[in-house]
């Protein structure tokens, strides 16, 4: 049931009200209910309801409607929301405007990034040069199969696989990456049918490599798991075989393309993607160029290998 709105008491201002409340605010108004938002932040449910009681408390008017399927806003509500994203956009528009006065290459940068790029190709190949080139540059790594909203600033740089359809952002794709099936080299002379294979599950997120081995390999996973790293381990382990990045074959030399006369898998793409008013500002450039000079490794591995027979 809809809680009734708390009216005012008269000739009391409401008290100071927290910016990072109102943007909490934000984030369920957006996301429709507080366990969405709690998700997003990284926080517990409970931590966003106290806060937003208290917040319509300072208020002291209703502005969400408690329901079973999540969190609706009132009337009052949606003239909160307009009147708070018109502040975000106003102070995003001020710190575009700071960002763009920079002059030396130093400061924070947010990377956005799943864990596997970051675990093979950012932490070993970029962060080095990085640190070497540009010392005063500090980076904040946000490894996620969720894409980042850069248009809301959580995070200033995206290394992604697909590119933007919307906002106003800067992509350049930096790397192609072909997918073969791979196993240990003990399982190099199995037939399809013989292998174990395992599967990924990213839940809401989807795998096109995932897609392919359903089609063609056709035959259930003996393992799932939930993540690229666990399932390259699983192979690496002997476990099964696996569609995956051709450039795998490069971490292990126990790894090996099979050739199993299936058609050719599909070709991952990784983007770098910036928000246009950011992509000059010297220490979002000092990163950018490291990503995409140093990840160019990834284009580099081997396009073949001794196959089996």
């Amino acid at each position: 049931m809809a809680r009734p709105r708390a009216p005012a008491p008269a000739g009391r201002p409401p008290a100071d009200v927290d910016w990072d409340d109102l943007r909490l605010f934000l984030e369920v108004a957006r996301a429709g209910s507080f366990s969405a938002a709690a998700r997003k932040r990284g926080i517990e449910q409970s931590t966003v309801s106290r806060r937003m009681a208290t917040f319509e408390r300072t208020l002291r008017v209703a502005v969400f409607d408690r329901l079973p399927g999540g969190s609706m806003l009132t009337p009052l509500g949606e003239q909160l929301r307009r009147h708070v994203e018109s502040m975000e956009a106003g102070a995003d528009r001020l710190v575009r405007e700071a960002n763009g006065h920079e002059r030396e290459v130093e400061g924070l940068v947010r990377l956005a990034l799943t864990e596997s790029i970051a675990v093979h190709g950012v932490i070993p190949r970029v962060l080095p040069v990085l640190a070497e080139r540009h010392p005063r540059v500090s980076l904040h790594l946000l490894t996620s199969y969720e894409a980042a909203d850069l248009g809301h600033r959580e995070a200033e740089i995206a290394v992604r696989f697909f590119r933007p359809r919307s906002g106003d952002l800067v992509a350049a794709r930096i790397v192609a990456l072909p997918t073969v099936p791979v196993a240990h080299r003990k399982h190099a002379k199995r037939s399809r049918d013989e292998l174990d294979w395992i599967g990924v599950d990213l839940g809401r997120i989807p795998a096109v490599e995932e897609d392919y081995q359903k089609r063609h390999v056709r035959k259930a996973p003996k393992l799932v798991v939930s993540s690229y790293i666990a399932q390259l381990e699983a192979v690496r382990a002997g476990l099964g075989a696996a569609v995956l990045p051709r450039s795998v074959l490069d971490l292990d030399d126990g790894l090996v393309e099979l050739d199993l006369g299936l058609p050719a898998g599909p070709v991952l793409e990784l983007w770098l993607v910036t928000p246009r008013s950011l992509r000059h500002v010297p220490r979002i450039a000092a990163v950018w160029d490291a990503l995409e000079e140093q990840l160019q490794f990834l284009n580099g591995a081997r396009r073949a290998r001794a196959r089996p027979r």
